[in-house]
């Protein structure tokens, strides 16, 4: 192989891994959208692993599965507060008031959530928003997060480009 190609083509690897980190980030913290059917919701208490520490506070559980595959999926309703990432959401119950009431009729609902769910970490995503909505109906498409992709990407190249171009004068 020439060695100008093989120095593009390590540039391009060295650019996709460096991309893919933000993407994974932005992947989990933006929101995505789903329309589901609602099967059950739960609520825990987990116990305390220290004596010491006398707060508990209720996690709740939405479970789902999709309309088409009927392949189960697992929902986190718990509030986000003032922490990371800055949803503000603090109506948990409420949501899961609404989850139950789709849930006893069978029925569907548009769910709003981030995250990922990771099996081996017992890792779901946190639901932040639950609408009815009817079986034919499309998620929206997330031009927020298609917008901001392009505005990150479109610097990284620009970014890449006054890299070279430094480069190349001090050589």
């Amino acid at each position: 192989m020439a060695p100008k190609l093989r120095r593009i083509l390590f540039g391009i690897l060295i650019a996709l891994l460096v991309a893919a980190g933000p993407v994974a980030f932005l992947d989990y913290v933006l929101p995505h959208h789903d329309v589901l059917r609602i099967i059950g919701s739960e609520t825990r208490r987990p116990l305390s692993s220290s004596k010491s520490d006398t707060s508990t506070h209720d996690v709740f559980f939405i479970y789902a599965e999709d309309i088409e595959t009927k392949k189960p999926r697992v929902f986190h309703n718990e509030d986000t507060r003032w922490g990371f990432p800055w949803y503000f959401k603090f109506n948990s119950a409420e949501l899961q008031a609404v989850a139950q009431s789709i849930a006893s009729e069978r029925g569907t609902a548009l769910l709003t959530y981030y995250g990922w769910r990771i099996k081996i970490f017992s890792i779901v995503p946190n639901v932040t928003n639950i609408k009815r909505a009817t079986p034919d109906e499309e998620p929206p498409i997330p031009w927020f997060n298609l917008g901001l992709a392009a505005v990150i990407i479109g610097g990284a190249a620009l970014f890449g480009f006054w890299i070279r171009g430094v480069w190349k004068r001090r050589r």
